[in-house]
């Protein structure tokens, strides 16, 4: 069961919190999630700088940071032999995750167009990173970064977000 709370604290960007609470269900599911209890504060730069300062000790604004809280793990895990050519199972496979995700709706406004997206689907692609960090994937060493953005890329298309095409 998944449990989503989103907190709009911001009035720059109009958002959809029906597609926010859809696209975090099924990341979830995608990555094979069993429980969730997860809390999403939209904001702005100013908040989250003060976020990025008082706890990671990062004097600037962000797109999105995640705290997980709680972890729980039932089921195999995703080490395999090297031999072994089944696919590797998903970070999230068999956990139960309680964490915040904060999301600058401010920076989506302003880094949208890099990628070809709208802010919306730009602040959907913060909101994805975040929740695969509290599933267990990082984005610290070259491998971890592709592996990251190949599961960002995956949910977006089964989210149908692509860029260019508005969702």
């Amino acid at each position: 069961m998944y449990n989503i709370d989103i907190a709009n604290q911001q009035s720059l960007l109009e958002v959809d919190e029906t597609l926010l609470h859809d696209v975090i269900t099924k990341t979830l599911s995608a990555e094979q999630a069993i429980g969730a209890e997860v809390s999403v504060a939209l904001v702005d730069d100013v908040t989250i700088h003060q976020v990025n300062k008082r706890h990671l000790q990062h004097d600037y604004p962000t797109d999105v940071i995640s705290f997980l809280f709680d972890c729980e793990f039932e089921g195999e895990t995703s080490e395999s032999p090297d031999n072994d050519t089944r696919p590797p199972i998903p970070r999230g496979h068999g956990k139960r995750i309680d964490g915040e995700i904060v999301v600058s709706t401010e920076t989506a406004l302003e880094r949208a167009d890099e990628c070809g997206f709208s802010p919306t689907q730009e602040l959907v692609l913060y909101v994805v990173h975040g929740l695969l960090h509290l599933l267990g994937y990082d984005d610290t060493n070259d491998v971890e970064t592709e592996l990251m953005r190949s599961r960002e890329r995956a949910i977006l298309q089964l989210c149908d977000i692509s860029p260019g095409v508005d969702s």
